[in-house]
């Protein structure tokens, strides 16, 4: 269906972008909107496992993101369902948008462009009701303002590791 769809070349190679998404040593370090911070609490990333993640706002504010992995290409894609959390990982509605999709089917392809690598991620509500995706088309521009903060943040890392 691919509603949201975002790209992103990074000034990196595929090997150490992957390793970014894929390691906890790395992922905690950027993966959050701008202006929040983001805490790995759990990850297992296989077919069937998850991870847990808590991101802090700047106003002190906790939120949690349960990432159950579907599929995993090394190096090439990422399959998974993202949805908020509560502190046990337990899903639940978006805290500040009740009728924002449960589940949204995340796809993350990497791919090498010479020296650099373009990541693609795609969106998509998951057994969502009419009103839900109406809700979740209307919020596109903040999810590209999130995507691409989280981007940023990924950039920024990246620079600082190489």
């Amino acid at each position: 269906m691919n509603i949201f769809t975002i790209t992103r070349t990074f000034n990196a190679p595929r090997d150490l972008v992957w390793d970014c998404w894929t390691q906890s040593n790395h992922f905690g370090s950027w993966f959050a909107p701008p202006g929040c911070t983001s805490e790995l609490i759990h990850s297992e990333i296989k077919p069937g496992g998850y991870s847990h993640i808590c991101i802090t706002t700047p106003d002190g504010t906790k939120m949690y993101g349960k990432y159950t992995y579907q599929e995993i290409t090394p190096k090439d894609r990422l399959v998974y369902m993202n949805a908020f959390a509560d502190e046990n990982a337990n899903l639940i509605h978006h805290p500040m948008a009740p009728t924002w999709p449960l589940e949204l089917l995340t796809t993350v392809e990497f791919k090498d462009k010479g020296d650099k690598t373009e990541i693609t991620l795609h969106w998509d509500p998951v057994n969502a009701s009419a009103e839900e995706i109406t809700t979740f088309v209307a919020g596109l521009e903040s999810c590209a303002e999130g995507w691409g903060g989280t981007f940023d943040n990924l950039d920024r890392y990246l620079k600082n590791i190489t």
